[in-house]
């Protein structure tokens, strides 16, 4: 079996992450890949020693969905033990990435900095267009003559 194929996927749960402190790492590995195969898979890929492989077989669950019926496929699960020393990283960060979010978070101050620049101008024009408002609704005012008003007769009516 080829060795690529025999580790699926890493089992990421709160009791593998326990398990981390005691320098073990849990994998989905193939149904039909024995230990040997599990730690020569382990040692070539991360580049790690190696000290022990503990596997389980997990059972097919029944599963539903609306009406259908059917089952979660059996999987097999290994527990590798490193030595002393020796650590996996499950999300490895090289310096690219570490690089791109700086970069990132430069370009995310750059805006934020533009975008309350852009408001203070748009706040300082608001401000100046109601101050205009405000002047000439005063001129207005001056100019205006008070309304004058009808008076109706009431009574003598034929």
């Amino acid at each position: 079996m080829e060795l690529t194929r025999v580790i699926q996927a890493p089992i990421i749960t709160e009791k593998t992450d326990r398990l981390l402190l005691d320098r073990k790492y849990t994998f989905k590995v193939d149904y039909f890949a024995n230990k040997h195969q599990i730690k020569q898979a382990v040692e070539t890929i991360f580049k790690v020693e190696v000290v022990d492989v503990n596997t389980i077989k997990v059972g097919k669950k029944p599963k539903k969905l609306g009406r259908f019926a059917g089952f979660k496929s059996r999987y097999k699960k290994a527990i590798v033990t490193l030595a002393a020393g020796q650590s996996i990283n499950y999300y490895p960060e090289d310096e690219s990435d570490l690089k791109s979010k700086a970069q990132f978070s430069d370009e995310k101050a750059r805006a934020k900095e533009a975008q309350s620049k852009k408001s203070k101008e748009v706040s300082d024009r608001v401000a100046q267009k109601l101050a205009n408002k405000k002047q000439t609704a005063t001129k207005t005012n001056e100019n205006k003559k008070a309304p004058q008003t009808t008076h109706r007769k009431v009574g003598s009516g034929s």
